[in-house]
């Protein structure tokens, strides 16, 4: 049976770096420009799943099977400044399940008690960032009852600096 539980100090960390290779590769499948997999140590991995555990507004819960991790989402409460109306807001930091153990509703369990911290904090607003290629993500979140909020666009600079400086140069002189 899978236990879902909050991460801790003496759970074996070194599960969560496949699965958050996994995590890397995925999202990279759609933005290949926005990490460089082969440059992610374990040490990092690691380090940031250390920062979930005895944080208060921060928790990690996981999925386990026969002792081992399968499956993770890390959660990090925001206070925003007075001039917002939301003055707490959860935010979804990393969110991953094994895919041989998908669609078997550890996802939705993951994330139930992600939520379920967020109401215990007095967070009634959350957030996740996800690509827009991920369309089954998408399906997830929005089953789940979540909408769109706000897109961010990226735009790529094609050219360098140098030509950028000499291009001004050149306007400058024929002006």
């Amino acid at each position: 049976m899978i236990e879902i539980r909050v991460l801790k100090n003496d759970d074996n960390l070194n599960d969560l770096i496949p699965l958050s290779r996994e995590f890397f590769l995925e999202y990279e499948a759609n933005h290949s420009y926005f990490f460089k997999t082969d440059r992610i140590n374990e040490t990092d991995i690691i380090s940031y799943f250390k920062n979930f555990i005895d944080n208060e507004n921060r928790k990690a819960f996981i999925a386990i099977d026969n002792n081992m991790i399968i499956g993770y989402i890390s959660v990090l409460i925001q206070n925003q400044p007075d001039y917002w109306v939301i003055k707490k807001i959860g935010h979804i930091s990393g969110f991953m399940v094994n895919k041989n153990y998908r669609r078997r509703d550890i996802g939705i369990k993951l994330l139930d008690n992600a939520i379920d911290y967020f109401s215990e904090k007095s967070v009634r607003n959350y957030t996740v960032y996800t690509s827009v290629n991920n369309i089954g993500a998408i399906e997830f979140y929005k089953r789940k009852g979540m909408e769109p909020l706000y897109t961010t666009l990226l735009g790529k600079i094609e050219r360098n600096l140098k030509e950028k400086d000499n291009e001004k140069r050149k306007y400058s002189e024929e002006n």
